[in-house]
């Protein structure tokens, strides 16, 4: 989620409220790197648009697919590139009903898996040639209700909706039960600038997981995105303006309350904890099921959405978690996606909890390299980086404590430890002009500066408003169940290895986060939700430098597969380069023409100059 005005608290409370985030191996992008046309890496060849793994699919691959091999009366032979998916869109007409196929084949589907070398077929993800299967009958297939739209006035949580028009999608709650009762997720359609707008509109999948993208409505129009097209805005299953809100009271409060407290501390983790277990449990006595708010599902509604509104064809921004969100729907669901915009890139094939750590140090990197290029930092802050690394070491050791005055709020206690200080360096990130002189201030044991910014950024926070239960139900599922503690902690160590053990124990902006999805109860998503998306929708990756959740290089890694992809990097930018002027241009001038985007303004683009002992700062762009 992206910092709209990036110089309030306000602004960097909802954006630490609902970080998204990411870590491998540390990459040390450049500024001011120039766009790039990307190929197929070496052996990939010409992609398509769906993901086809050998031996067979999961039931999480695309909708459609080709004809099924071997038809005979009500059984299908499995042939090679088939999947649960196919069979059950082909049988059922409805490819979400997967299940119906692998629970009346089960025992055949996991004697196969047995037969090969697997310990079980993850629920279908794998099934081979030559098995034969039974479908159900059609008069069998569960009878979800259909999803539809419902013309409804706009909200008016986040201002008037000028030019707007509202409803919401009808969907299941649970496309995997029969039982599922309906949701209502918001929907806003902002009429396009030009009297004369493209037919193709936009569809714009905002972040967190766990914001509420109506929020990002005025960003998106004052950024000029809907200049010749409408935008369409969704409001994500569980997300505020949408009906059944996994909205956490319990977890903001903890949040206000971490600014009192160690942070790496085993007692913060188990209050996270309790936290947690608390919505959790309020949530389930509502009887929403946690575990049907996932990315997935997200995919589906985004698929119906364009089916129910009789769009031939739109276009797709997506921000943050929702590029998680639009590498899956682009894979799940290609038909009538015309281009897809990735920004500020979460590659589901990667995204783990200890997958933060690269992207943190691909900035921190940049921003000391930021200011080793402008003399005066230079001079003044020699060894700027080294500092911030010793401060952290020191503090994890010896916290600090002091008191700040927080707008809104007055005057509060603020502890600064190791882990505080490493986190502090990604809500530094967006705002990079005073990141030496703050550490070199508290250096020299003045650390109100970074006290009063780590205390802003929580405090009055986003209460109320921000889906926390989506974050945890998309976490819980999709990222923790595919790392190991181990190796969670060997992805800090390769970062950053002079940290202590108890600051790399902890990832960048998911601290206990293993401790949270204990007591969230969610089960472990299909390992479906992890495949490459390869594709040959044009699709443009960008990124800016500075960005410490996503970093730049997630942008080219998901570039490799798809084969009609242009990657933008831009110098000095943050998490979120679609409200920045160069990023707005670029992104239109992409959906005018996917395959030849204007960057003409990315080596024009600056990192801001940095502070010196208090001096104002501002921005080359």
């Amino acid at each position: 989620m992206s910092i709209r005005n990036r110089g309030s608290a306000a602004a960097a409370a909802m954006f630490l409220a609902g970080l998204t985030m990411l870590s491998a191996a540390p990459a040390h992008g450049t500024s001011g790197l120039a766009p790039t046309r990307q190929k197929p890496a070496a052996g990939e060849g010409a992609t398509s648009r769906s993901s086809r793994p050998q031996p067979g699919l999961s039931p999480g691959g695309p909708a459609g697919g080709g004809a099924l091999a071997g038809a005979k009366g009500g059984t299908r032979t499995v042939a090679s590139g088939d999947t649960l998916w196919d069979m059950a869109q082909q049988a059922l007409g409805d490819a979400m009903r997967w299940d119906s196929v692998y629970d009346l084949n089960r025992q055949t589907i996991e004697r196969e898996a047995l037969r090969h070398g697997y310990p079980s077929s993850d629920r279908g993800h794998w099934i081979f040639p030559g098995t034969v299967l039974a479908l159900p009958q059609p008069a069998a297939a569960r009878a979800l209700p259909s999803s539809r739209f419902t013309p409804a006035p706009c909200p008016t949580t986040y201002g008037e909706l000028e030019g707007a028009s509202c409803g919401y999608l009808v969907v299941p709650e649970n496309r995997a039960r029969p039982s599922s009762r309906t949701i209502r997720l918001a929907v806003a359609r902002v009429r396009s600038a030009s009297p004369k707008p493209h037919a193709d509109p936009i569809v714009f999948f905002t972040g967190g997981p766990g914001a509420d993208a109506l929020a990002d409505i005025a960003g998106l129009t004052e950024a000029g995105l809907n200049r010749d097209r409408d935008l369409i805005v969704l409001s994500q299953r569980g997300t505020y303006s949408s009906e059944r809100p996994l909205t956490c009271p319990e977890i903001d409060r903890f949040y206000g309350e971490r600014v009192h407290l160690l942070y790496n501390a085993p007692s913060t983790g188990d209050r996270y904890a309790q936290a947690a277990a608390r919505c959790h449990d309020r949530l389930a006595a509502q009887g929403i099921d946690l575990a049907a708010y996932n990315t997935r599902e997200n995919a589906a509604d985004a698929a119906d959405l364009r089916r129910v509104l009789g769009i031939r064809e739109w276009n797709v921004l997506s921000h943050s978690y929702g590029t998680q969100l639009a590498l899956t729907y682009m894979r799940m669901f290609p038909e009538g996606v015309r281009s897809v915009t990735v920004d500020g890139v979460v590659p589901p094939s990667v995204a783990t909890p200890g997958w933060t750590w690269s992207s943190m140090k691909e900035a921190f990197d940049n921003i000391v390299s930021a200011c080793a290029a402008q003399a005066s930092c230079r001079q003044r802050y020699p060894d700027i980086g080294a500092t911030y690394l010793r401060m952290v070491r020191q503090l994890e050791a010896h916290p600090v404590t002091t008191h700040v005055t927080v707008p809104q709020v007055g005057r509060v206690k603020v502890v600064l430890d190791g882990g505080a200080l490493l986190n502090w360096m990604v809500r530094a990130s967006h705002a990079p002009e005073t990141f030496a002189v703050g550490v070199d201030e508290l250096a020299h044991g003045v650390p109100e500066r970074i006290a009063e910014q780590w205390a802003s950024a929580w405090l009055p926070g986003s209460q109320g408003k921000f889906a926390h239960g989506l974050s945890l139900s998309v976490w819980c599922s999709e990222w923790v169940p595919f790392e190991t503690p181990q190796e969670q902690l060997a992805k800090g160590r390769q970062a950053f290895p002079d940290l202590p053990g108890s600051v790399l124990a902890q990832a960048p902006q998911l601290p206990f986060l293993r401790q949270a999805c204990g007591a969230w109860k969610v089960p472990k998503a299909p390992d479906s939700v992890r495949e490459v998306t390869r594709s040959d929708i044009p699709t443009l990756a960008i990124s800016g430098s500075f960005d410490a959740q996503t970093g730049a290089q997630w942008g080219r890694y998901v570039a490799r597969t798809l084969s009609r992809s242009t990657v933008v990097t831009l110098a000095g930018v943050a998490h979120g380069a679609y409200d920045t002027p160069c990023g707005a241009k670029v992104i239109t001038s992409f959906f005018d023409d996917p395959e030849h985007p204007d960057t003409s303004c990315v080596n024009t683009v600056k990192p801001p100059s940095l502070a010196i002992d208090g001096e104002g700062a501002g921005t080359n762009e």
